[in-house]
């Protein structure tokens, strides 16, 4: 596909598998190639019923992988979906934009120290950075991580 400018990095565009309609039932599960798929919320989609755009928040809301719309379509409608990026999926942050603070509360940071030791559970994870100095002992449990730069 060709673009004007420079093409898109980031942004997982997915169409959602079809939904068969029923004529009574407003909620389904989306889906793409059979996964359940949680789009951030109903305004990250492009839902088309029988060939119409439906409105966001007004025609469907979207929870988690399930959809619902305000009124059931009919038995002999189609479907068509896409979903405009990932939420997991926000490309690479800038240079220096990153703190602790914005880190899992499972992670800790240490810049420039002298420490007897260190120890956390199987679950922390750790980041040492600039001259550092341990003492005593180092203890990282599996699944734990620590990365020393």
């Amino acid at each position: 596909m060709s673009y004007i400018g420079r093409q898109p990095t980031v942004g997982n565009y997915t169409k959602i598998d079809t939904l068969t309609f029923d004529g009574s039932t407003v909620s389904f599960t989306l889906q793409t190639g059979g996964e359940n798929i949680s789009p951030v919320n109903e305004n990250n989609c492009l839902i088309s019923i029988s060939g119409v755009v439906q409105e966001p928040s007004s025609a469907y809301t979207v929870a988690g992988s399930t959809i619902t719309f305000t009124e059931a379509p009919s038995a002999s409608d189609t479907f068509f979906g896409v979903v405009f990026g990932d939420a997991l999926n926000i490309g690479t942050p800038s240079d220096g934009t990153v703190t602790t603070a914005k880190l899992s509360s499972s992670w800790y940071h240490k810049n420039n120290q002298s420490l007897t030791s260190i120890s956390f559970s199987a679950s922390e994870n750790a980041l040492l950075a600039g001259p550092v100095t341990v003492s005593g002992t180092i203890t990282i449990p599996s699944g734990g991580t620590l990365v020393i730069v």
